[in-house]
């Protein structure tokens, strides 16, 4: 992706700067003029926001922020822990907060290059949670065809700063902002494992032997030890009067390690142990793993306890209740030239027996189709079933509600520009296969029924009931009580509550391009300001040119979802 690259804006104005000693209008003067500066840098270090900071130092009267030593040091921690979310501490100005971090930093800096040291420490917290709440890249940059989320708002952003800046810990204060789902906690865990394993790289295999259990000794009890504490990075007691010694120290370690890889968590040192402490290194998989956090915080802000939860690269579907998965089904989804999108939206009512309007690029395969196929003449609004189907230009057509129905019995309706839902299927038996990428972009339902019953459950809709209303030919509208975010996710691993990663085949090709962009500096991204209040007319401003855009990251989000009741369906 290319940005436009601008001069340091910076050396210009610091020429001219008056000797003066923390001036807040000289703050002020500087922060206007990032405010119109799309892309800005202080000493070539990129700001991801000038407008956001400007908007930041006005909420503290243009004062300087980074005045206390300890308040450097609480960023600076914050950054150098980001590897455990995934990150690299060069994502946010390590290097220069290591040096800003030294004592006497300050001492001698001029005005313009005091006022410039507070600016990156600022943008170092910018940065720090925007990327931990909404992710370090816009996914609509990385793939706007198939990724969608709105700007990120400005005001979540600077609450979080202000916060942060304020705290006596920064740390628990952010964390007190910013729940993570289980999954998301699931994979860091993961992620820790992984990097508790780059300590073994070049390492040789454990010798095999005997069971080694709490109260034996034996040599090979030595080289578990160093080797746990290798991967845990931390040191574990070595019995002061033989090192020989299985204690309880070491049972404690042998127990956690066999917990965070899924492991039968008994304590005792055994072959598959072995193995899993003798496994090879793979610095690709941490790589995976860091993209996979990635993915999932672009759309995990402000989730609630309540969702539905579609693993695409797995086949699942999930309904989380209270934080956690309390009924899972098999889905099919689609196929590589048709891929399923990745997106959070919400759903507000389902369908039952549901016609099924065939999208234009089907219609064009078409030709003679039975009556249970309505045909609308597009010019006069006449109807008649069944007939030659093939010319698309006339007829718009409409398969009528039946056990043939492309949407099967049941659709689930969360409006979005993909059109994408997900539904029943009368095809039960593609759900036997492993791998189920094989519809046109709709998420097919292995128990629709089971679904529509849980997610009714809060209304008068019992099974008998929709039993009754499926066993019928009418079409009926069901609005959910609450609405309920609906959440289609990518994903190529993910873990189990212990921490143990299961990595998927990337069955889209995404994780390359994804690879690459992560690992890249990011230089600004789409962040949605407040609109100011409108001016009387007679203050009115002239109307000023357009801005310049650019095209991958300024387009607006799409306004043309519909109700998918009311128009034509995709392709299930």
């Amino acid at each position: 992706m290319k940005f436009p690259v601008y001069s340091n804006i910076f050396v210009l104005l610091f020429a001219f700067l008056p000797a003066l000693a923390h001036s807040s209008s000289l703050l002020g003067r500087t922060l206007e003029s990032l405010r119109e500066s799309e892309t800005a840098a202080v000493d070539g270090v990129h700001l991801l926001s000038g407008r956001l900071l400007a908007e930041f130092y006005a909420l503290r009267e243009h004062r300087l922020v980074w005045t206390e030593p300890a308040r450097i040091d609480a960023l600076l921690l914050l950054v150098e822990e980001s590897r455990l979310e995934g990150f690299a501490p060069q994502d946010f100005h390590v290097e220069t907060l290591r040096e800003l971090s030294l004592p006497h930093a300050f001492d001698a800096l001029s005005e313009a290059e005091r006022i410039g040291a507070d600016i990156k420490l600022s943008d170092a917290l910018l940065r720090y949670v925007h990327h931990t709440r909404f992710g370090k890249l816009d996914p609509v940059a990385v793939d706007p065809k198939r990724n969608d989320r709105k700007p990120v708002p400005a005001e979540q952003l600077l609450a979080d700063m202000m916060g942060a800046v304020e705290a006596d810990d920064p740390d628990a204060f952010l964390s007190s902002r910013l729940r993570h789902p289980f999954w998301y906690e699931d994979l860091k865990r993961g992620l820790a494992r992984y990097l508790g394993k780059a300590n073994l790289e070049g390492l040789a295999p454990l010798p095999v032997g005997a069971i080694l259990r709490q109260g034996n000794r034996d040599p090979r009890v030595v080289l578990v030890r160093e080797r746990l504490g290798l991967i845990g990075d931390q040191e574990i007691p070595v019995p002061a009067a033989d090192a020989t010694r299985f204690d309880e120290s070491l049972h404690a370690a042998v127990v956690a390690f066999q917990r965070r890889f899924g492991l039968s968590a008994d304590g005792a040192v055994g072959p598959s142990t072995i193995a899993a402490l003798n496994q090879p290194f793979d610095a690709g998989k941490i790589e995976r793993i860091r993209i996979n956090l990635e993915r999932m915080r672009w759309l995990y802000n402000d989730l609630g306890a309540d969702y539905v939860f579609v693993d695409v690269a797995d086949y699942k579907a999930h309904v989380v209740r209270d934080g956690g998965i309390v009924w899972s089904t098999r889905v099919i989804v689609g196929e590589k030239d048709a891929q399923t999108p990745m997106f959070r939206d919400t759903m507000d009512h389902l369908v039952f027996n549901p016609t099924w309007t065939v999208p234009i690029s089907i219609q064009k395969k078409m030709g003679l189709v039975s009556s249970s196929y309505t045909l609308v003449d597009r010019q006069t609004g006449r109807k008649s079933s069944g007939g030659d189907a093939s010319n698309y230009k006339r007829y718009q057509v409409v398969q009528q509600p039946g056990p043939r129905n492309a949407l099967g019995r049941v659709k689930f309706m969360f409006p979005n520009r993909h059109s994408v839902y997900l539904h029943d299927t009368p095809n039960k038996g593609l759900f036997a296969r492993d791998r189920r990428a094989l519809s046109h972009g709709c998420v097919r339902v292995q128990d629709p029924v089971r679904l529509a019953e849980i997610l009714l459950q809060e209304s008068d809709w019992s099974r008998g009931r929709i039993d009754q209303v499926l066993g019928g030919s009418r079409t009926r509208y069901v609005n959910l009580e609450k609405t309920l975010p609906v959440l289609l996710y990518y994903l190529t691993a993910r873990a189990d509550e212990h921490g143990a990663v299961r990595f998927r085949p990337d069955i889209y090709g995404r994780d390359q391009s994804l690879l690459e962009m992560f690992a890249g500096p990011v230089l600004r991204t789409r962040i949605a300001f407040p609109e100011p209040p409108a001016l009387p007319d007679s203050e009115s401003a002239p109307a000023l040119p357009p801005a310049p855009t650019d095209p991958e990251l300024d387009a607006p989000p799409a306004s043309n979802a519909v109700r998918l009741t009311q128009t034509e369906s995709p392709a299930p």
